[in-house]
């Protein structure tokens, strides 16, 4: 290609990048100007904490900051708390929920998350007795995993090993058999580790195949994928209720409640989770 030809090529290029900036939307805010505008919106509903009509759209406007920062990548602990409280105190439980579980999702050992999560399914309206009672509330999850991180598990499982390996080293010192004994504790309590971890992973991809969704209103869940269905359970599920996804159909979800019961809701009635 002569130079001639190439000048003419760029100037073409330069024309059409012109024309094409041009007619693009304006960029969105950056992560900086986003976050700034959020906590200035957070803090505005903390000064005026006395009167919720004043408050509540300003932590609305905080949370809806926070959930952009989550959607553009900006996932930490912080973050997650932070989004989860704005929806709580704008009055918006299921957002809240979500929020911690999305926030589980990326940080499965934060405590401070689980802590928020436990409390704010508290706050869920489910009845005291009966059989929503029993089937909808979630069943907290007490395992080695919540207990112990990885690295917490890795401490834990080196040091039963140094020990086995430090009573061998003294049995061949002294050949007293209550180092044998000893051995055997520590070498039972690093499989024992090492089974409650194996188990607890099993059941977690057992429940964590179906999708989290988080119940937005109150809805009665029935029998089939309309109206016209009889309600499976009664009285409606609250809004907060968390369920597992088993598919779609016009409109509809079928899911699961913790409890095992199935049926189906509306599909505008629930938000994804743990994303």
């Amino acid at each position: 290609m002569n130079p001639a030809t190439r000048d003419y090529g760029r100037r073409w290029f330069a024309v059409a990048l012109a024309l094409l900036l041009s007619t693009a939307p304006v960029s969105a805010a950056s992560p900086e100007d986003t976050l700034a505008a959020t906590e200035r919106a957070f803090a505005e509903g903390v000064e005026a904490r006395g009167d919720s009509d004043r408050a509540r759209p300003a932590f609305a406007r905080a949370a809806s900051g926070y959930d952009e920062l989550w959607a553009r990548g900006y996932r930490t602990t912080d973050l997650a708390l932070n989004r989860s409280r704005a929806h709580r105190l704008a009055g918006n439980l299921p957002r809240c929920i979500a929020a911690l579980h999305d926030g589980l999702a990326v940080a499965r050992f934060a405590r401070e998350l689980r802590v928020e999560l436990e409390d704010a399914r508290s706050r869920v309206l489910y009845p005291s007795e009966g059989e929503l009672a029993l089937q909808g509330r979630p069943r907290p999850v007490r395992t080695v995993s919540t207990r112990l991180s990885h690295a917490d598990a890795w401490v834990a499982a080196g040091f039963a090993w140094l020990l086995a390996c430090g009573g061998v080293v003294r049995f061949v010192m002294t050949r007293n058999a209550l180092w044998l004994a000893f051995v055997a504790l520590w070498v039972a309590a690093l499989g024992a580790l090492g089974a409650l971890w194996v188990e607890d992973s099993r059941q977690r991809a057992r429940d964590e195949s179906l999708p989290l969704l988080v119940v937005t209103d109150e809805v009665y869940l029935r029998r089939g994928n309309a109206t016209e269905y009889p309600t499976r359970i009664e009285p409606a599920l609250p809004k907060g209720a968390e369920v597992r996804e088993l598919t779609r159909r016009g409109g509809w979800v079928q899911v699961q409640l913790p409890g095992g019961v199935v049926g189906w809701l509306p599909e505008s009635a629930t938000i994804p989770c743990g994303g």
